[in-house]
């Protein structure tokens, strides 16, 4: 997992302490390999506890670990450093090919960083309980809402029992009819959207089976899931659009469609005969 990527997702939800060695992760990671729990508390500002507890929030056993992720992380990065990235805020002056290059590559950095943060256990066992689901009730409002059609419209072709409601009562409806034996699949970027969080709660209530795609940062919605799947997002000024989080939300549902299909045969032969169904509507 990207170690700096994970830093910067959650740096709003550490204590003052440690969100003063995270600024410093961030700011010279570098020169971590080389400094002990002292140094860096004295550099810092703070104690040799609190920079234990940065780590062990990261989600490391200790600072130990946390250094040799780092190292591991920081060596990756510089083994990619021959590619050329354009990684600036979008101007208003800037040419239309301009934008379209900076929005390029922030869609390729989004979709290589959720791959870094990905917990692959995690996603398998998001694959075994959607393939022994048998009913999903897919949520999702704004663009996680688009995110959760899209899914919606994947495992239909994998002939998966699904359904995809944004009215809440219609949401509540489905949930009285399904039972430990279903999944509910709720994409949330931000983890904190009331609807979905109360549609959650009365899931968790009913022992329904819950896997949620939210922002690696904590979040109360991410607290109720049984399976938890992360999605990242990077700072920018440039928010007319909720870009980055629906490009990771989007490689994360392909990641599980493919999964889901490679592992069931007959899954695959309805894709197939999807494909071939099309066919023979297309203009020859």
């Amino acid at each position: 997992m990207g170690v700096l990527i994970k830093i910067s997702n959650i740096q709003n939800d550490l204590s003052a302490g440690e969100k003063k060695v995270a600024d410093y992760v961030l700011e010279k990671p570098e020169e971590i390999k080389d400094l002990n729990t002292y140094e860096i508390a004295e550099k810092t500002n703070t104690s040799q506890a609190t920079v234990v507890r940065f780590a062990k929030r990261i989600g490391f056993k200790g600072f130990p670990d946390f250094k040799l992720a780092l190292s591991q992380d920081l060596g990756n990065r510089k083994a990619e450093s021959h590619i050329s990235i354009i990684h600036e805020d979008i101007k208003n002056d800037d040419s239309f090919e301009i934008i379209g290059r900076k929005i390029a590559n922030a869609n390729a950095i989004a979709i290589n960083n959720t791959c870094e943060v990905t917990d692959f256990e995690e996603l398998e066992r998001a694959v075994i309980a959607l393939g022994k689901a048998k009913k999903i009730m897919l949520t999702g409002v704004g663009f996680s809402g688009i995110a959760a059609k899209d899914f919606y419209y994947k495992l239909l072709e994998l002939g998966k029992p699904a359904v995809i409601e944004t009215d809440t009562h219609m949401q509540l409806s489905c949930l009285a009819t399904m039972t430990e034996n279903d999944v509910l699949f709720i994409i949330s970027h931000s983890g904190k959207t009331l609807e979905m969080y109360n549609i959650a709660k009365v899931a968790k209530e009913k022992n329904i089976k819950i896997i949620a795609m939210t922002s690696i940062a904590p979040n109360p919605i991410r607290e109720l899931a049984d399976i938890k799947l992360n999605t990242v997002e990077m700072k920018s000024n440039f928010r007319s659009t909720a870009l980055t989080p629906r490009i990771s939300q989007l490689t994360i549902i392909d990641m599980l469609y493919v999964k889901l299909m490679l592992e069931n045969k007959k899954m695959q032969n309805y894709i197939f005969d999807a494909i071939e169904l099309v066919q023979g509507f297309k203009i020859k």
